[in-house]
This record gives structure tokens, C-alpha cells and sequence, in this order.
């Protein structure tokens, strides 16, 4: 089933309850480089830290877990690229494809739930050809970090906002 701009909810461009903007991206698949720090160094760097922000912010996990499963994803793909075993490669495959999967779903969710056009199709192309970039434009977003700051706490969750 895919989804097309008919299908997403409309809503009125302009903010929530929550001081969030709905019916568009608060900034373009490449405006992380808007707010370097820490949105772009962040997504690119620490990914699993900005990944936890959003899932935290989102309702998704807490922080903590949200942490160590990205942090154990990321320390698994290292020791795999270390390790020559084709059981393992194989391994980490999957769970790449689970990872850009699970992005996906998340920039998905996002976009419907703030009314924002576009399709399941631009949602796992952002997802798959540019990960980091996807990521920083979700956590803009959903402003789950404060600019000019490299925090790697997570601010509050969004009332009425749990995935």
C-alpha cells in the first residue's frame, strides 16, 4: 500500500499544540548544514544519539534504550567488518536492511502524523541514498535537540505524540 499527498491527513500549515509546524518540513532534506552544531555533526558523527533523541521525543523508546540498541547496532557493524565470517556479514546485512527499514518507517510516521505531503517512496529514498541527512531533517523536525548546543540529552516527549 503506498502512500500518496491524498492519503496524508490535511492539515493547515502552521504549528501545533506543541509549538511543532505541521503540513511541511520544518527544514529540507539538506538543511542540516542550517544548524551544523549540533544537527549535522550529530547526524553524522553520533548517530545513535540523535536517532535516541528522536525516538524519545517521538514516545517511541526512552532515551537509554533507544541508546544502547543504535549503540549495539553500530559496535555489531564494526565487529563485523572486522571479523571475516560470512555468517556474520550476512548477519549484518539484514540488520542493515532493518535499520534503513526501521528509518523509514520513522521519517513515514513523521510525516504523517504532522501532515507533511510526500510519499512512501521519497520517505525510503531520503531513507536509503541519504540516512544522516533524513535523520537531522526528523530531528529539526521534531525539534529534538537545541541549536548551538551539543547536548547528548534528550529533551522531553511530545504530548500526544507516541508512535
Amino acid at each position: 500500500m503506498s502512500n500518496t499527498d491524498a492519503e496524508v491527513p490535511l492539515v493547515e500549515k502552521g504549528v501545533d499544540d506543541n509549538g511543532i509546524k505541521t503540513g511541511d518540513w520544518a527544514a529540507p532534506i539538506f538543511g542540516c548544514a542550517d544548524t551544523v552544531i549540533p544537527n549535522a555533526f550529530m547526524s553524522f558523527i553520533c548517530p545513535c544519539v540523535t536517532m535516541s533523541q528522536i525516538l524519545t521525543r517521538l514516545g517511541f523508546a526512552k532515551y537509554v534504550t533507544g541508546l544502547v540498541a543504535t549503540f549495539g547496532v553500530t559496535v555489531f557493524f564494526i565487529i563485523a567488518s572486522i571479523i571475516d565470517a560470512t555468517w556474520l556479514n550476512v548477519l549484518a546485512a539484514i540488520a542493515a536492511i532493518v535499520l534503513v527499514g526501521f528509518k523509514w518507517y520513522l521519517r513515514f510516521k513523521v510525516r504523517t502524523l504532522f501532515g507533511i505531503p510526500g510519499t512512501c517512496l521519497d520517505d525510503g529514498a531520503c531513507s536509503v541514498f541519504c540516512s544522516c541527512c533524513s535523520l537531522a531533517q526528523i530531528a529539526t523536525h521534531v525539534e529534538s535537540y537545541t541549536p548551538g548546543a551539543c547536548s547528548f540529552d534528550a529533551k522531553a516527549t511530545l504530548p500526544g505524540y507516541r508512535l
